[in-house]
């Protein structure tokens, strides 16, 4: 696995982990800290995903 690859999980790790201990405690945030969570596995998402190289 690559230092940058790693990197990327432990921020999203700690985002997505942060975000639901949040929710819980603070109820009046909830949906505020859920779209945190979804931005930050959505953003993993985008960066693990291979793009096709153009070709010209």
């Amino acid at each position: 696995m690559k230092i940058k690859d790693l990197v990327v999980v432990c921020v999203v790790a700690t985002l997505v982990g942060g975000s639901l201990i949040l929710a819980v405690i603070d109820k009046d945030y909830r949906s505020a800290f859920i779209d945190l969570a979804q931005v930050g596995v959505g953003g993993y998402i985008g960066l693990t995903i291979p793009k096709k190289q153009e070709q010209n």
